[in-house]
């Protein structure tokens, strides 16, 4: 099924205009299609149809019908059909043979003793016919009937002649076309032709005060055929026969003074011309004379918002209407603070409206106005807020450093407090090397609170500044602490384990390796502590850091068995302690006889001690890409106990840091594993008695990696030797 746009089907048949007889039906037909069905609506200017129409849709035609019609039925009927694709309407033009309508509204002029002359406007509805002329009638206020004053009245006007004198009359019109004489159209309120004027309409008493009374009014209906000079205002106490005269004027509202607070009275007024004064027109009620309790309040609708926006360095004026009786007392604040006259700020006020004028305006000048009255009836407080947008105060300090590395750093901030009244755009970064009084940008679009800076110069040393920027200018610069561009330092690693090399009954030397890493800034010292065995808790023994790699530690107690520990000190910190030293008994030692032998290789101990070095070289064999055998002779210094076992240990030529590969060799060999292919060692082997470690011995630096398994010709000796160089 296709869509298509609605279609109204017009035959040989249709007809666009119907002419109908006033109590006649009329019937509207149209027959439509579309895809899909249309949706069918009838319309007419000025009418709800549903009133007087009786409408029958179905998917493809749509009927009008109403019955007994009358002219108000005349007009254009209008037929829309639409759906999704599309609308189509047509107008059919109904005429109603009728009647006319009522004319339009009566006024008149020219009022004098015993004439008027009327005016009207013809009929919005003509029945369908010409209007021949009109019929004007008039009728006593104080009688039922109407009497023709003309049955033929070509003229939309008409001079009404020989009017009783003093008498109130009422008028009224009717066309008449070929159909009839239509509705008439009447004059609300009775008319007296006179010579004097009409008596002025409707007395109001607009304000009192406590000696005074305003007075309005409005013109009389007609003048009595003479122009009206003034007004006679007269007045009387409540209970009071005679009215006495209040003041004459040519306006239409009079001010009557010196009048009794307190006191009830009575107004009226009549109306002047060439022949006299009108009949008088009395107030609806009477008054009585005081001050009247009206609550103050305050105009605000020409603040939009009630927000006033101003740039900062500009003026801003708060204009505001008030009222209130007695007039208000007028207080301005600004937050809490109560506003004086100042050479910024100007306050006026009268007593229908006060005006707060604040020139060369600051971002201070921002915040909630309260303007408060105040009279007897009452206190009102209304506020307005004022925003003065300027640039924004400087970023919230302090600047944070953090990254520092020889080239790049971290710089952290917070928004300003104040950001101008209106939205940070981006922050500007400059940086001033020490020594130097100009500062460089770094930046100055950065939308975070955070940049990296970089292209630093090593060991030189920087300040930096940081602006925040809105739509109306840059803030101060706040300024950070200054830094050097150098690599951080941390806390060194951990001392090597701590070794006895000496003891007695109440003291003990103990020494150590320093720490394989220095943080990045030198080992300024140790502390050292110390255990009983058989506690767990380690004391601190030195006060002041020790400088050296040993440490005498007195105070023991005979017989008791110590561990020792150490802590290495830098400029970023304290490392983590050190392994423990191996458990040592404080007790003297026991001097040993033996004899001096002549070999001057022999060491002379008089007292026992941890062995000397092992004797003559280490050897290392089976080398290959992860392992390597190493051999060794036994001290030729015992130490005066007996060795208990070997420490074996390696390094890495590139480092300084010696790790232990078996702590516990009982033999006097060992097969080194995990070494990484490539890499150069060094090993060392120490041998240990009860007294501790002793000597190291330190073989030549070995190349992990496997012997040559290939076969090689050379031409001669040099070329042999060269290649083995």
């Amino acid at each position: 099924s296709m869509l298509s746009a609605p279609e109204i089907d017009i035959d040989a048949n249709f007809k666009q205009t119907h002419i109908v007889r006033a109590g006649a039906s009329i019937r509207l037909f149209i027959a439509f299609s579309g895809r899909p069905v249309p949706t069918a609506v009838w319309s007419k200017a000025d009418a709800n149809l549903s009133l007087r129409a009786d409408i029958q849709t179905t998917d493809s035609f749509s009927t009008l019908t109403v019955e007994e019609c009358n002219r108000n039925d005349a007009g254009k009927y209008v037929f829309t059909v639409e759906n999704n694709s599309g609308s189509k309407s047509i107008t059919f033009t109904v005429k109603v043979l009728d009647t006319p309508g009522p004319p339009g509204p009566i006024t008149f002029k020219d009022v004098t003793r015993g004439s008027i002359t009327l005016m009207w406007d013809a009929p919005v509805l003509d029945g369908g016919s010409r209007i021949h002329h009109y019929i004007v009638e008039k009728r006593e206020a104080s009688r039922r009937s109407w009497q023709v004053v003309s049955s033929k009245c070509i003229r939309q006007i008409f001079k009404v002649t020989d009017l009783a004198e003093g008498v109130p009359y009422y008028y009224r019109v009717s066309a008449e076309n070929e159909y009839g004489v239509g509705e008439p159209c009447e004059l609300t309120e009775p008319v007296v032709a006179t010579e004097e004027p009409a008596p002025p309409k409707r007395l109001d008493i607009v304000d009192t005060t406590k000696s005074s009374v305003v007075l309005a009014w409005l013109k009389p209906d007609h003048d009595g055929g003479s122009r009206v000079t003034g007004y006679l205002l007269e007045m009387k106490q409540k209970g009071s026969e005679s009215w006495i005269e209040a003041g004459q004027t040519k306006q239409l509202t009079f001010t009557v003074e010196g009048l009794v607070e307190n006191t009830e009275y009575e107004f009226r007024v009549k109306a002047k011309n060439d022949a006299g004064y009108s009949e008088p027109r009395e107030a609806f009620s009477s008054v009585i004379i005081k001050e009247p309790q009206i609550e103050p309040t305050a105009d605000l609708s020409e603040i939009s918002r009630q927000l006033i926006t101003c740039k900062a360095g500009s003026t801003f004026t708060i204009d505001i209407p008030i009222s209130g009786r007695p007039a208000p007392k007028v207080t301005w604040k600004l937050e809490e603070m109560r506003l004086k006259e100042t050479e910024r700020v100007t306050i006026k006020t009268t007593k229908d409206r006060t005006t707060l004028t604040v020139k060369d305006s600051m971002r201070g000048d921002s915040g909630k106005y309260y303007l408060t009255l105040e009279n007897t009836a009452g206190v009102k407080t209304f506020t307005v807020t004022v925003v003065v947008i300027g640039r924004p105060g400087p970023v919230t300090g302090p600047i944070e450093i953090s990254s520092v590395s020889a080239e790049s750093c971290v710089l952290t901030w917070k928004e300003p407090e104040d950001d101008g009244g209106s939205d940070i755009t981006n922050y500007i970064v400059e940086k001033r090397e020490s020594g130097t009084t100009a500062w460089q940008l770094v930046n100055s679009s950065v939308k975070r609170t955070q940049i990296k800076v970089t292209h630093l110069t090593k060991y030189q040393e920087y300040s930096f500044r940081v602006s925040s920027e809105n739509r109306f200018g840059v803030s101060k610069p706040l300024e950070s602490k200054p830094i050097v561009a150098e690599h951080p330092f941390v806390p060194p690693s951990p001392p090597s384990r701590p070794e006895v090399y000496s003891v007695s009954a109440t003291a003990m030397a103990i020494r150590w390796e320093e720490p394989y890493h220095d943080g990045g800034s030198k080992v300024i010292g140790y502390w050292v502590e110390k255990k009983e065995r058989n506690t767990i808790l380690w004391v601190k023994e030195n006060k002041v850091p020790c400088c050296e790699c040993n440490y005498k530690v007195t105070g023991l107690v005979e017989g008791l068995e110590y561990q020792f520990r150490t802590y290495a000190l830098n400029a970023a910190g304290v490392s983590k302690a050190s392994e423990a030293s191996r458990p040592v008994v404080a007790q003297n030692p026991v001097v040993k006889r033996f004899s001096l032998a002549a070999n001057n290789n022999t060491y002379f101990h008089l007292y026992p001690d941890s062995p000397g070095p092992c004797a003559g070289k280490i050897t290392v064999s089976r080398v290959t890409e992860e392992k390597c055998t190493l051999a060794w002779n036994m001290p030729e210094e015992d130490g005066g106990a007996q060795i208990t076992h070997y420490i074996v240990e390696r390094r890495e030529t590139s480092r300084l840091h010696w790790v232990i590969v078996e702590a516990e060799c009982q033999t006097l060999s060992h097969v080194v594993t995990k070494l990484i292919k490539n890499n150069e060692y060094i090993f060392r082997v120490r041998a240990v008695n009860k007294y501790g470690p002793g000597v190291p011995l330190e073989t030549e630096p070995v190349i992990a990696r496997n012997a040559f398994s290939e076969c090689y010709y050379f031409h001669s000796a040099s070329e042999f030797v060269e290649y083995f160089s």
